[in-house]
């Protein structure tokens, strides 16, 4: 599931940032912030937890050792994923033209991706709606976007870091989920399901691949669809995976403890959290760290942006 920029990022935000004049963002462009208080937290996971979600050594590798952190800022970060539609605001306003297409599950049984140069973050290949998370965006992409907000609101928005992510998406919340029984996954996220499954597997509802419960999307949902968590946040497990400014490592020995981003690494690819609509029950956890390119550009990747405040 990757793909490629082919223009480099600071040229890119800076087009961004000069194509077109400033004007007034109508409130449904702008997204809902929810204010996260400084704390103390963990971040990761403990071996039980992978070793009973089978995960793999290496997505294993990237949870561990869990972290104690605590963050002495207050920030806000996004009720919901950034929508088709306030990505379309960003683009109408700049001319923004992503490109090198989307990648796309093309075989479900077999897990086949491959790149299509006609698909792009306006045309996924499943219908979506305003109300959608928006897809098929880079890294590049997600900061432009951000960085025009900010440009026209004069507030400073920006990727949440790796622990910004997992402090808010936990709220005090010590193990995989926020739910309390397996049958509430399908109330709280769209993921990997029976839906997919007779769309994806022949119907064959394979436990290692799907949760046996309906959420009723074969694809994404609109943003908001299912339970959110204790702080009113939607889709911080489920829909699609979501940027963060963390580079990839294989452990997290060594991460910033503070909420800083990770900034060291293997920084060509970054980590994303959250799980998407095409996740199987191993990646259906709070720690869970999957990683793309930075050019990367698919069908299961969004974001959700962080307010800074003063």
């Amino acid at each position: 599931m990757t793909g490629r920029s082919t223009t480099s990022t600071a040229m890119l935000l800076l087009l961004a940032l000069t194509s077109a004049a400033s004007a007034q963002i109508a409130p449904a462009d702008r997204p809902v912030m929810v204010r996260i208080a400084p704390g103390h937290g963990e971040i990761g996971s403990l071996p039980a937890e992978t070793t009973a979600a089978h995960a793999t050594p290496d997505y294993a590798g990237r949870e561990q050792p869990l972290l104690a952190i605590h963050i002495d800022h207050a920030y806000e970060i996004g009720r919901t994923e950034v929508t088709r539609g306030q990505f379309a605001a960003f683009v109408k306003a700049t001319g923004w033209k992503p490109d090198g297409g989307c990648s796309s599950l093309v075989d479900g049984p077999t897990n086949k991706w491959a790149s299509d140069p006609d698909r792009d973050w306006a045309h996924p290949g499943f219908a979506q709606t305003d109300r959608h998370p928006v897809v098929c965006v880079d890294l590049a992409d997600a900061q432009a976007y951000a960085a025009w907000l900010s440009r026209e609101t004069g507030a400073h928005y920006r990727l949440p870091s790796g622990a910004e992510w997992e402090y808010a998406a936990r709220a005090g919340v010590k193990g995989p989920v926020w739910w309390h029984r397996p049958a509430d996954i399908c109330r709280s996220a769209n993921v990997a399901d029976v839906s997919r499954a007779k769309a994806h597997n022949n119907g064959v509802v394979d436990p290692e691949k799907f949760a046996a419960c309906d959420d009723g999307f074969v694809y994404t949902a609109p943003v908001a669809s299912f339970r959110p968590n204790r702080l009113g946040l939607y889709d911080m497990i489920g829909n699609v995976w979501e940027w963060t400014l963390d580079c990839l490592n294989p452990s997290q020995a060594g991460a910033p403890v503070d909420g800083s981003a990770r900034t060291s690494g293997d920084c060509a690819s970054h980590i994303d959290r959250g799980a998407s609509w095409t996740n199987s029950p191993r990646f259906v956890r709070l720690a869970a760290r999957h990683a793309d390119l930075v050019g990367a550009r698919n069908t299961v990747l969004g974001f959700r942006l962080v307010r800074e405040l003063d």
